[in-house]
């Protein structure tokens, strides 16, 4: 028998088994909804009282829609595009471990209905992913989070790896730190040291033992090339493979139909492209070091013509590579 209590507590329940257990193809009638009162609940609540109760809820502005087969609850937190493309984000980070991934993709597919979480049945393969073993990835962001928003600076151990994967042991980083970046599926720190006037990068799934410390951190405004602030999107798209050297402006040559493409999807809104003697070229600013491994990448489509240090830099490597495959 249900106390007076939890009838008092069947209006949310019914609303939790329309978000589970509804959708537009999937009609609940109002003695199902009772059924599942009893089943999932324990409680005995007249057709009569689920119908006012729907009522109420559509009057508070949930999205309900009542056909005479039955009714579902039709808008939702997230859209299910929505949850895809959050769920498909979360499958293809490397940053955090699966257990983490899992339990997020998890907490976003609840916004669905039961039959609309069968499509990411592939969640499943979180373990098959290579992606960081870190299990304190959360608890650094909220540190570092803390830090930036107190102005102070803190301090950190970082994981480097030897090719038996053996933990390397490093120095304590004491640093300023400004934004969280993530690029590529992964978390970066983007930060300073106070001995230094330039951005450091450090993967944030690499971080242990981090503290924040009583010390105000050095304004991002002290740093050289950022006087007037720091944006975030311009960063990203000069720093694309986040490395910490200087930024340059560069003129490629492009070949073939789709390499533009290609050049935009890297670079966004950092490309001019013009056309010399009927020649196709890309006048792009970008992190120098970043460059030079994405035109070896991309070297059949792409040819780097200034700067002339630069363009040495690449004929090097290449010619390094070369030897090796002789």
């Amino acid at each position: 028998m249900s106390s007076p209590g939890s009838k008092k507590l069947s209006i949310l329940y019914i609303l939790e088994i329309l978000r589970d257990y509804s959708d537009e193809n999937h009609l609940l009638t109002q003695a199902e909804i009772a059924r599942k009162l009893f089943n999932i609940y324990g409680l005995d609540v007249e057709r009569k009282s689920i119908a006012a109760n729907i009522d109420y809820l559509i009057d508070c502005g949930y999205d309900i829609i009542k056909k005479q087969s039955g009714c579902y609850l039709c808008g939702r937190e997230f859209e299910p595009s929505e949850v895809q493309f959050l769920v498909d984000a979360i499958f293809s980070s490397k940053s955090i471990n699966s257990k983490q991934a899992r339990e997020l993709a998890n907490k976003f597919s609840k916004y669905l209905s039961i039959y609309q979480r069968k499509q990411y049945n592939y969640i499943y393969k979180l373990d098959e992913i290579n992606r960081s073993t870190n299990k304190e990835l959360f608890y650094n962001i909220d540190i570092i989070n803390e830090a930036i928003e107190n102005k102070k600076q803190i301090c950190f151990n970082y994981r480097r790896f030897n090719y038996k994967n053996v933990s390397l042991k490093e120095k304590k980083y004491v640093v300023n730190p400004y934004f969280l970046v993530n690029n590529q599926g992964k978390y970066f720190l983007v930060c300073n040291f106070d001995y230094f006037d330039e951005i450091a990068n450090y993967k944030v799934d690499r971080i242990y033992n981090i503290k924040i410390l009583d010390k105000e951190l050095k304004p991002i405004t002290k740093l050289k090339g950022f006087e007037k602030g720091f944006d975030i999107s311009k960063y990203i798209n000069e720093n694309i493979y986040m490395f910490s050297t200087q930024t340059i402006e560069a003129v490629v040559k492009l070949f073939g139909e789709r390499t533009p493409e290609q050049v935009e999807e890297w670079f966004g809104k950092n490309v001019r492209f013009f056309e010399k003697e009927n020649e196709l070229y890309a006048s792009i600013r970008a992190n120098e070091t970043s460059l030079v491994y994405w035109c070896i990448q991309y070297g059949e489509g792409v040819e780097l013509i200034e700067p002339k240090e630069t363009r040495e830099k690449i004929k090097n490597i290449v010619n390094l590579i070369q030897k090796k495959y002789e």
